[in-house]
């Protein structure tokens, strides 16, 4: 029983080392919408970043805006 007990305690010390050592995966940028003006877009950027989201950033575009989210 004790032996099983440190071998599942080594094993799982051993699974959370090599977690650790991996690079997280990150998330990309998504299009999320298309506004008029700048203030429009960075307005809906905080909004989305108040409902959770990491990041946003604004992006110029001939006719707009584009938001994008992380």
């Amino acid at each position: 029983m004790r032996v099983r007990t440190a071998l599942a305690g080594a094993g799982i010390a051993v699974m959370a080392v090599v977690g650790l050592g991996l690079p997280a995966q990150a998330a990309d940028w998504v299009s999320y919408g298309h506004f008029p003006t700048k203030k429009k877009c960075v307005d809906a950027g905080q909004q989305y970043v108040r409902e959770n989201f990491n990041a946003y950033k604004c992006t110029d575009y001939p006719d707009g805006w584009i938001l994008w989210l992380k």
